[in-house]
């Protein structure tokens, strides 16, 4: 028996305001969230028996999504944000599988990812390689193998290029190393931790993301930028391109997926790739450039230009508006004129406010991250 648990129970503060109003596993990239992402692939690779989603933060949301998408899995309510550790352990406490997989949700990985550590040998941990490993958990190699996890290390003190990766392969016998564990500087109870005390009784095994395949830790609200093109060009790959109603006096030029019930109107330019949701509409009169993400029931209307942005469910610019490099929440409806800048004038990188301090994005154009319209 196998048993599938993901950890979902974190606020997301890094990625606000887009966890304002939902919590992170919630968060789209396209046509999927993060959590149905994760669902979709371990039920291809894993095939789990049952399925345990450890939740916290906007429980009920979780448990309302969950039950939205017709899929037999168990909330589990973690009772505090008390550390992976801790969320992993109340978890194991119901797993009843011989096999478990331990995911946790705001990683975004391909498929080689799911199918690599779906057959590997149990005890195993996904390992990446990032170019700030200073940010995560750093492996400890000892003669080839693993030998532990140091938790953010100063910067130039790595103590190698590989950094746990956010997946966990055990077995039944492996569960007693998250009880009992120690807090850690921050608080918590680490999953690291336990893993470190296993790799001294067992030779935990080190699973590397496949060359070209994905992974992407979505902890800040640029990072979506990168996971839609991903999905973006996974969707391009394999599905009818054009569904919607598409008038003859629009344009559309490069890989443009226009999914069922959406809308172009006339005069409309769209240059691919880009993504155009159901219920969506554009112009007339529009120009919507590369890399454009519209999701479902959104709305690009008469002379607005948009490019490189995430319009996300219901969300509208409706007249005289530019939106350039942005992000814009759920069933946000943009005043007639209202335009992001997304350029400094010294073209240097941007920076952002996450948890109270600045941080350099390393991207060059970056507009606004508008968090989504609370119901009411």
């Amino acid at each position: 028996m196998n048993s599938l648990i993901i950890l979902a129970a974190g606020k997301g503060e890094r990625l606000r305001p887009l966890t304002e109003t939902r919590p992170k596993p919630l968060i789209p990239v396209i046509d999927e969230t993060l959590l149905s992402r994760h669902l979709r692939l371990a039920s291809n690779y894993f095939q789990p028996d049952e399925v345990i989603i450890v939740s916290s933060y906007m429980m009920d949301k979780v448990r309302q999504y969950v039950a939205s998408l017709n899929v037999e899995a168990r909330v589990v309510n973690q009772k505090g944000e008390l550390g992976t550790g801790h969320a992993i352990n109340e978890a194991l406490k119901e797993a009843e599988g011989d096999e478990i997989l331990i995911v946790y949700s705001d990683i975004y990985v391909g498929e080689g990812v799911y199918k690599a550590m779906s057959t590997a040998e149990a005890p195993s941990i996904l390992a990446a390689v990032t170019e700030t490993p200073w940010e995560y958990g750093v492996l400890k190699i000892r003669d080839g193998g693993f030998a532990g996890i140091v938790e953010k290390p100063e910067k130039g003190k790595e103590p190698s290029n590989l950094i746990f990766a956010g997946m966990i392969k055990i077995t039944s016998d492996h569960k007693d190393y998250f009880k009992d564990l120690p807090l850690s500087p921050r608080g918590e109870y680490e999953a690291t931790d336990a893993l470190t005390s296993m790799a001294k009784d067992y030779p935990v095994g080190i699973v590397r993301v496949p060359e070209g395949d994905i992974w992407l830790d979505i902890g800040r609200p640029w990072d979506l930028f990168t996971a839609s093109r991903y999905r973006l060009e996974e969707l391009l790959q394999e599905k009818e391109v054009v569904k919607g109603d598409v008038s003859p006096h629009a344009h559309i030029e490069g890989p443009v997926v226009v999914e069922e019930g959406a809308r172009i109107k006339p005069y409309t330019y769209i240059e691919g790739p880009a993504y155009i949701g159901p219920g969506a509409e554009v112009g007339p009169h529009a120009y919507v450039r590369p890399w454009s993400i519209m999701m479902s029931n959104s709305k690009v209307g008469h002379s607005t230009e948009i490019k490189a942005s995430i319009l996300f469910e219901g969300a509208k610019a409706p007249h005289f508006n530019y939106i350039g490099d942005s992000i814009v929440g759920e069933h946000v409806n943009l005043g007639a004129g209202t335009i992001t800048a997304n350029l400094r004038f010294d073209k240097g990188t941007i920076k952002m406010t996450v948890k109270g301090k600045r941080v350099d994005t390393g991207r060059k154009k970056l507009g606004a991250v508008i968090g989504g319209r609370r119901p009411g």
